[in-house]
């Protein structure tokens, strides 16, 4: 039986957790229900900056937001940029990890270390940009894919890493024995045992490249190629007062996100906690 200071001492755990929960969640919901009620509303009420519903509904916001704001062209760009470097950092990134992993040597060891310099090593615009004039990849979505795949690395090697050290290798010799090659045994085998850090990994890569701004600002010297958060910038220059028509567009720059959070959530805690705990 559990004795009445027990009872009261669970109670007090319980309503401390909930409560905790519910001032997190209060804390996440308030701007994003600031920004959509003020989405609808015009130019006066939006400027006001409150959670009062709108007089009259200004869904008219987001048709001028795709029409003047060029947010389709930002909108396939970012989707472009965001999915191409998650595919190759999830590949790229597993498959060294597994390499790294499964090799314990001092060449090994040297290159885990070295990916993960990467994590604290500053990273300097000027020389990425004459890199990419040297390279005529200045002008095209190839050289900001390079920079951008460079930076999601080092985190994402830590991750890989440190979940594949809670796989055994009793089950790579059980492939081996079984027929399987280097490449079955990592894409049949090992590859679909990543779930939990590879959900997690699709989540940070997606969000860190479709919110990138400074590496856009900096290395893309066409309009023509610019994402979301730089369309936004632009936008608000031009609209600097209509917080409206901004809140408009920052609401559909968000979809994106929202939605690869809500399918991959179930994984995320997962895969960072193991990640950390095992590396």
């Amino acid at each position: 039986m559990i004795g009445a200071s027990n009872k009261k001492r669970i109670l007090f755990h319980s309503t401390f957790i909930y409560a905790s929960a519910l001032l997190v969640f209060l804390l996440y919901i308030f701007p994003f229900l600031l920004i959509l009620f003020n989405s609808v509303k015009n130019e006066k009420e939006s400027s006001i900056m409150n959670l009062s519903l709108p007089s009259e509904y200004m869904f008219q916001n987001y048709v001028t937001v795709f029409v003047q704001g060029h947010m389709l062209q930002g909108f396939l760009n970012g989707m472009f940029l965001s999915t191409v470097i998650t595919v190759l950092t999830v590949l790229f990134c597993s498959i060294s990890s597994f390499i790294i992993q499964r090799n314990r040597n001092s060449f090994s060891n040297f290159t885990y270390k070295y990916l993960l310099a990467g994590m604290i090593a500053p990273f300097s615009f000027i020389p990425a940009i004459k890199l990419l004039q040297l390279l005529h990849m200045g002008s095209n979505f190839s050289g900001l894919i390079m920079v951008d795949l460079a930076g999601q690395i080092p985190f994402s090697i830590l991750l890989y890493v440190g979940f594949m050290k809670g796989i055994p290798r009793e089950l790579d010799e059980a492939s081996v024995v079984e027929g399987c090659g280097p490449i079955r045994l990592f894409f049949q085998i090992i590859f679909p045992l990543l779930r939990p850090v590879i959900s997690t990994n699709i989540v940070l890569t997606f969000t860190a490249i479709w919110n990138d701004f400074g590496n856009v600002l900096f290395l893309v010297p066409k309009t023509s190629m610019w994402t979301m958060p730089m369309s936004v910038f632009n936008f608000k220059g031009l609209h600097s007062y209509n917080y409206g028509l901004v809140c408009a567009f920052i609401v559909i720059a968000l979809i994106p996100v929202l939605i690869i959070y809500l399918i991959a959530q179930r994984y995320i805690v997962s895969g960072m906690t193991a990640g950390a705990v095992k590396g």
